[in-house]
């Protein structure tokens, strides 16, 4: 499991674990992540709340969400704070699920036939944006800071 899955665990035990609960408003939760922990704008932790349901930790009913998750995968490590850096790739899986309704394994999926189908010659987080552009998204900014960055990584090397 990545560091960013078990993040993601972490992320989705956190407002249920604070409150010693099962069932939880889905504005409570939002508000948990995103106030709270400061985690991200609410747009965000309802991106993550709609992940973690794909992903069958939680289950959305109505206004609420259910914890599905594992009792052992709500263990939060005691201190945890969530990274505030989000991995290209991660960025342009999050805008191709949140642009489309896709589920966020269907698109990870689709990225990584596509970067089969290019031979591994380009970096997994470039094939994401691509993946996004070919669906018609806009990635203007995170082109360019998949640009910065590949810059810097050659002014380092």
């Amino acid at each position: 499991m990545s560091r960013l899955d078990r993040e993601r665990e972490y992320l989705v035990a956190t407002p249920f674990k604070k409150r010693d609960k099962k069932r939880l408003k889905i504005s409570d939760f939002v508000f948990a992540l995103s106030l709270d922990l400061k985690w991200g704008p609410p747009e965000k932790v309802r991106a993550l709340l709609q992940e973690a349901a794909d992903e069958g930790l939680v289950r959305i009913e109505g206004d609420y969400v259910h914890a599905a998750f594992e009792e052992e995968k709500a263990e939060v490590p005691v201190g945890f704070v969530p990274s505030k850096d989000e991995d290209l790739f991660e960025k342009g899986v999050r805008l191709i699920v949140s642009a489309t309704g896709m589920g966020r394994k269907e698109a990870i999926s689709m990225v990584n036939e596509r970067q089969d189908s290019l031979q591994g010659l380009v970096r997994l987080d470039a094939v994401a944006l691509l993946v996004a552009r070919e669906m018609g998204l806009e990635v203007r900014d995170l082109a360019l800071e998949a640009y910065e960055s590949l810059v810097e990584e050659g002014r380092r090397g």
